[in-house]
């Protein structure tokens, strides 16, 4: 039975989600000395081989920025190809997210989780073009992770995550995720908070959330 606490905090590049998470994890930090945050984002692993065809035959290429390196294909979303690399890329996802999970939270860790569900299935349909409805089998293997005790989602526009982030590929990159962030929080039970409040009431919201759930947790 799992013991620890996991708080996932999701949104694009761009929402403010890594100073929310800087200034939780501190807070965390002066009443529990067993704090763990993690950073869920894909990087290769069974699909490597996948990855390489993909960049030696042009269907894929890579985007280095001042933040992040990430893989943009340009495979056709019907084919079956598309669904193989689906599921590869999150099973990798799965395996790495699950690794770093388990352990901790049978050790009874608060987890704070920089990137969940939700950033991982946008990223896969953005990147394949699909809908927020599409039954893909990796897609459906990423709803096997742990479910998070507290879900946040950071709600900003394409335009104003494109203001922070200049060095992505596009204003484009930017709003077909949002749109696809803003389908998929509800199904996933996440809480949605205006990231266009100032820093001080983004963190007061989550603070209030989290330690009240972990109260109620230790007085049940």
């Amino acid at each position: 039975m799992r013991r620890g606490f996991l708080i996932a905090i999701s949104g694009i590049d761009g929402s403010g989600k890594t100073t929310q998470i800087d200034t939780l994890e501190a807070r965390l930090r002066t009443s529990n000395a067993h704090v763990l945050r993690i950073w869920s984002r894909w990087r290769p692993i069974s699909s490597l081989p996948l990855l390489s065809l993909f960049l030696h035959k042009g269907y894929a290429e890579v985007h280095s920025t001042s933040s992040i390196g990430f893989v943009e294909t340009h495979i056709p979303w019907r084919s079956g190809v598309a669904s193989v690399w689906c599921l590869l890329t999150h099973l990798d996802n799965f395996m790495k997210t699950t690794i770093k999970l388990v352990i901790p939270l049978l050790l009874g860790y608060t987890i704070i989780c920089d990137r969940y569900t939700l950033d991982l299935l946008v990223e896969g349909m953005a990147d394949l073009r699909d809908p927020s409805t599409s039954r893909r089998l990796g897609y459906r293997l990423l709803r096997l992770l742990p479910h998070p005790n507290i879900a946040f989602f950071i709600d900003v526009s394409g335009e104003l995550a494109f203001s922070r982030k200049p060095d992505l590929p596009s204003l484009e990159h930017f709003t077909e995720r949002v749109s696809l962030y803003r389908e998929l929080c509800n199904k996933l039970d996440e809480t949605v908070i205006d990231g266009k409040q100032s820093r001080d009431e983004i963190r007061d919201r989550i603070w209030e959330r989290v330690s009240r759930d972990m109260k109620d947790r230790r007085g049940g």
